[in-house]
């Protein structure tokens, strides 16, 4: 088992974060989970805490002169039974140099953007190198699992051409601040339906896999359509969150993102979280939070 560690490296000052694998027990069997870091992005301070009274929270984002630390870009592989199962695509190189790569955007984006986040990806922290690294064969992945359509989480949809990929149709729908260039061209996902009356608390969900232990359900708030991975193992469950939030300390003290779209779903969500936590004991995976790969493998749960 690989632990996660979070270091200073002392040349860049930069943080380094390590990959991640365990294994949870699935109808009696070990079943592989990984979580690998595919690059590491800094947002502005009031992207990741809200900071002002409804829409002056977004303008604070721009005036803002301060970025966080870098933080890591978790994607999460599940070697399930059905098939290995991806869940986001994490960053490629080309994001370094971000308005060249947004160059097909409009002004406003690339503006808005380019104001909010930097990022420092390797090439090594690509999925194609990652992958390998666990012994998974690109086209050995069965299905790519996209919580929402922002670039940090589909960048990666190149290396997949082969596979089902699969997002809310409502988020596909009204997708907000996605940039639509930088998706493959090919890109043309299956765009899912929840189904009613599936799990506690959010009553809506997809099912991943036809054992129904892979539920894709809806937390939205950080995008209209966001949805996160719950995966139901025979001892406890495992959220895969998506930007639900930044991290688990957020919903454990109801503090919102900045950047969130909805701060009222936002606020649902969490709550909505909180309350299944307290009924099933529940591992809380943002992709963005330093501390996820730590919990995945220590069994550190949500409440």
């Amino acid at each position: 088992m690989e632990h996660k560690v979070v270091s200073e490296n002392s040349t860049s000052r930069l943080p380094h974060y390590t990959n991640v694998s365990t294994t949870v027990r699935l109808r009696g069997k070990e079943v592989k989970i990984h979580g690998l870091c595919t690059g590491m992005v800094a947002v502005k301070t009031n992207f990741k805490t809200k900071k002002g009274f409804g829409e002056l929270a977004k303008l604070n984002i721009v005036l803002d002169r301060h970025y966080t630390h870098y933080l890591p870009i978790w994607v999460w592989v599940v070697e399930h039974p059905e098939g290995t199962i991806v869940v986001d695509t994490g960053e490629n190189t080309a994001v370094n140099a971000l308005d060249q790569y947004l160059r097909a955007e409009s002004w406003f984006l690339r503006f808005q953007f380019r104001n909010a986040a930097k990022f420092v990806v390797k090439e090594q922290d690509e999925l194609p190198y990652q992958l390998k690294h666990i012994n998974e064969r690109m086209p050995d992945i069965k299905l790519v699992v996209l919580t929402h359509l922002h670039l940090d989480h589909t960048d990666g949809l190149k290396f997949f051409p082969r596979q089902e990929v699969i997002v809310s149709d409502h988020e596909y729908r009204y997708a907000q601040n996605n940039m639509v260039s930088t998706y493959p061209v090919w890109f043309n996902p299956n765009r899912v339906r929840y189904q009613a009356n599936k799990i506690d608390i959010f009553n809506d969900a997809y099912p991943i896999t036809a054992a129904e232990d892979l539920l894709y359900i809806p937390t939205p708030g950080h995008t209209r359509g966001h949805s996160s991975v719950l995966f139901r193992t025979d001892e406890y469950d495992i959220i895969f969150a998506g930007d639900s939030s930044y991290s688990q300390e957020q919903v454990l003290t109801g503090q919102l993102a900045g950047v969130q779209v909805d701060y009222a779903k936002s606020r649902q969500t969490y709550n909505q979280l909180l309350a299944y936590a307290a009924r099933r004991k529940s591992i809380y995976l943002p992709t963005h939070d330093e501390q996820a790969g730590q919990r995945l493998v220590d069994k550190t749960f949500l409440i």
